[in-house]
């Protein structure tokens, strides 16, 4: 008999609305099934897009002015590093942008949604929860469910996606192997949204603020959708666990740590729940199997330092649509479409998974005195050349894999050219 669909997709955020989008514009049969009830922010997330990620949005026909409907252009970075020091950054131009977005999960998550559904081979489930598979001469043949009515429904196709996140169901169940799992260097977070937070300058710019000056953890404040600002607070897993506060006085305790943070917050009005996870997994999932595939959290999980979430989210979803073209036109079996798509997911987001782990290791667990590190980082984030480079590798604009090699002689040569700033300085007073 002929199956429901040609592809399910077990989850309706951005991995898997963009994947039924583009799934659509093949003409394929698609169902999405989402758990939530847009417009709804979803248990863990508050990031920001670049134009490397609006770039493949605008592939799908997502309307920018709809998902980032009154979200302010964040066009500039700052980082500050405590007494006063603030190293400004410009973001980076890539394909016609020059700005980012501090997107409200709720309203982004609805609009690629619904740019899913306007292709006509698609369909969408919202308030569904899916509870089992079936699997048919071990193959996976489709899922079991309920909606909001709590009727147990069983629907086929050809192909089951979980798009499901990080406690994918559909990875559970079919027992996906897990590689390049690390625990060693684990963090945890905390946010919320607020209302009425102090603006960073009188500039009136949108900005995207990080702070230090607090071992072991970081903050960030980004301003978003409709005068609300993400307030971010990230760090090593120790720094949340066995203390004698949990949860919202947790959070709150924590930015008041902080003197430049609790100023700008302080008096400003909380709109959302604090939200946040505990140590955060860094791995990745087997791609597919018989019958099955992964995408976007449910495949690469990565520490949301890095800021690339979505980018991968919405890359995988490509790179699964491209797969599950070629086996579809009978170019490849589904195994070696299978292959394909997890050497190309690896090929893109490897090279800064690794970077990543350099990354939280050296921020979060290596301490330096304040001082010193301070100064270090003064010489490095403002090293023109190194912020250059650095702003076209966040946006995919230099591969991740080149960075390793790039990055330690450009760190070198920023401390030499910083220390004979200072220098200079003093000798000439200027």
């Amino acid at each position: 008999m002929r199956p429901d669909y040609d592809v399910i997709i077990v989850g309706g955020r951005p991995a898997g609305s963009t994947l039924a989008a583009r799934l659509g514009k093949q003409g394929l049969r698609v169902l999405m099934l989402e758990r939530s009830t847009f417009p709804e922010l979803p248990a863990v997330s508050c990031p920001m897009i670049n134009a490397s990620t609006m770039d493949m949005l605008d592939e799908i026909g997502a309307d920018e002015s709809a998902y980032a409907r009154g979200t302010p252009k964040i066009r500039r970075v700052v980082q500050a590093l405590g007494a006063g020091l603030t190293l400004p950054f410009d973001w980076p131009a890539y394909k016609g942008r020059d700005y980012a977005y501090a997107i409200d999960r709720a309203r982004f998550d609805e609009a690629l949604w619904h740019t899913a559904l306007s292709y006509p081979s698609v369909q969408g489930r919202q308030d569904f929860n899916v509870t089992d598979i079936l699997v048919e001469d071990g193959r996976v043949r489709g899922v079991v469910g309920m909606g909001a009515d709590k009727q147990t429904v069983r629907l086929t196709a050809t192909l089951t996606v979980g798009a499901d996140g990080r406690y994918s169901t559909l990875a559970r169940k079919v027992g996906a192997q897990e590689r390049h799992r690390h625990e060693e260097h684990p963090t945890s977070t905390l946010y919320a949204y607020w209302k009425g937070v102090r603006a960073y300058d009188d500039s009136g710019d949108a900005m995207a603020a990080a702070y230090g000056g607090n071992a072991g953890l970081g903050y960030l404040l980004m301003d978003s959708a409709d005068g609300t600002t993400a307030v971010v607070v990230e760090g090593r897993a120790d720094r949340f666990e066995g203390q004698p506060d949990s949860g919202e006085a947790l959070y709150l305790r924590l930015l008041r740590e902080n003197p430049e943070v609790w100023a700008r917050v302080d008096g400003a009005e909380r709109i959302t729940t604090v939200r946040g996870m505990k140590r955060i997994g860094n791995l990745y999932r087997q791609a597919g199997g018989a019958g099955w595939a992964l995408v976007g959290d449910a495949v690469v999980q990565q520490d949301p330092l890095d800021g690339q979430g979505i980018y991968n989210a919405v890359y995988t979803a490509k790179s699964l649509a491209w797969a599950i073209r070629d086996w579809r036109a009978g170019n490849k079996t589904w195994d070696e479409a299978v292959e394909w798509y997890d050497d190309t997911v690896m090929a893109r987001t490897f090279g800064m998974y690794r970077q990543l782990l350099d990354r939280v290791e050296a921020s979060l667990y290596t301490e330096l005195p304040q001082e010193t590190a301070a100064m270090l980082a003064r010489w490095t984030l403002d090293d023109p050349l190194l912020k250059e480079v650095m702003g076209k590798f966040i946006t995919r604009q230099i591969p991740a894999e080149a960075m390793r090699f790039i990055t330690p002689g450009l760190l070198v040569s920023s401390v030499v050219r910083g220390g004979l700033r200072d220098l200079r300085q003093r000798l000439t007073g200027r």
